[in-house]
């Protein structure tokens, strides 16, 4: 343990930049030599948080995330482990003041992202999330990033998580800063490609600039009103439809909220699994109620009711509980 604490040391107390690197190298090699269990026993990543909080030594921080690098690069999947409880601290380092720092973790930590196990992508979501929510948009631009590399590494999980990340990534596409609606928009756009209903994908971009501009959500629902579902309708493809129907039914115009009935009472009756609606039941289905009960309007009083009740069929033909009769 005590070469590998020395050869640690050596990282992130070099002040050239290049041999801060081939030492971070020699560092993983010695890690692999080593085993997994090293990385407990000289208490790694106590360390590498110690490094980071050292605001002004620009090798210590550097030579951490470099050290981690490698780490990950020696050791793989037995790094991961290590790694992810600390995803925090290092999405914090996007907005590190120096940029040679900001880049080695975006380097680092997309490199992680391509290779990590797809099924702890529900594990990984709420770090991102939370990079997310910060004041800092490089942190959110980052996360951002991250988001769109999980969705390559691990696709399906994505399409089941996919009613959690449009919410959150949607909140973004309002920031106020450029770069951040940007790469929201781009991050959204990636994950939204484990949508594979064949209906609804030509709509994608439609659906995801609705979600971003309210002022678009008509024009998102006359694309809906025109198309023919006669494709199985699942939980991604759900989660991309459902906040446009949200916030139509929620519209003061009676002609939205009948065009939003009649692509429920559609797609609904192609849910085949109860687990895929479950999720925007509590969208859906208070909304639907409010248009049966409340609107003036007969005609568009009996649409309510009539895509409550194929939502409410879909519900239950999946085992599900329809939220009045729990």
């Amino acid at each position: 343990m005590a070469d590998l604490d020395a050869l640690y040391t050596k990282v992130t107390t070099n002040e050239d930049g290049a041999e801060r690197a081939s030492l971070a190298k020699e560092f993983g090699e010695a890690l692999k030599a080593a085993g997994p269990l090293s990385i407990v026993q000289m208490k790694l990543m106590s360390k590498v948080s110690a490094s980071l909080k050292e605001e002004k030594n620009v090798p210590a921080r550097e030579g951490a995330i470099l050290a981690v690098h490698e780490m990950h690069n020696a050791l793989g999947h037995h790094a991961e482990p290590h790694i992810v409880p600390m995803l925090a601290e290092f999405i914090e380092r996007f907005d590190d003041k120096v940029k040679l720092v900001a880049q080695a973790i975006e380097k680092m930590l997309i490199a992680f992202f391509q290779s990590v196990n797809p099924y702890a992508a529900a594990t990984l979501l709420p770090y991102l999330f939370a990079g997310m929510a910060t004041i800092s948009w490089k942190q959110k631009v980052g996360s951002l990033k991250l988001l769109g590399v999980l969705a390559i590494t691990a696709p399906t999980q994505i399409g089941y998580l996919l009613p959690e990340i449009v919410p959150k990534v949607t909140d973004c596409m309002w920031d106020t800063k450029p770069e951040v609606k940007s790469a929201a928009k781009a991050s959204l756009s990636e994950c939204c490609t484990v949508i594979h209903n064949p209906d609804v994908q030509p709509l994608v971009p439609t659906l995801i600039s609705a979600n971003a501009n309210p002022k678009e959500t008509t024009q998102a629902l006359d694309a809906l009103m025109g198309t023919t579902f006669v494709s199985q309708v699942d939980r991604p493809t759900l989660a991309i439809i459902v906040p446009v129907i949200h916030r139509g039914l929620r519209d003061k115009d009676v002609q939205s909220k009948r065009k939003c009935c009649v692509v429920v009472d559609n797609f609904c009756k192609l849910v085949c699994d109860a687990k895929d609606v479950e999720p925007f039941v509590e969208k859906l289905y208070p909304e639907l109620k409010r248009v049966e009960e409340e609107v003036p309007i007969p005609e568009i009083r009996a649409y309510g009711a009539k895509a409550k009740a194929t939502l409410v069929k879909a519900i239950k033909d999946g085992g599900g509980k329809v939220p009045d009769e729990e």
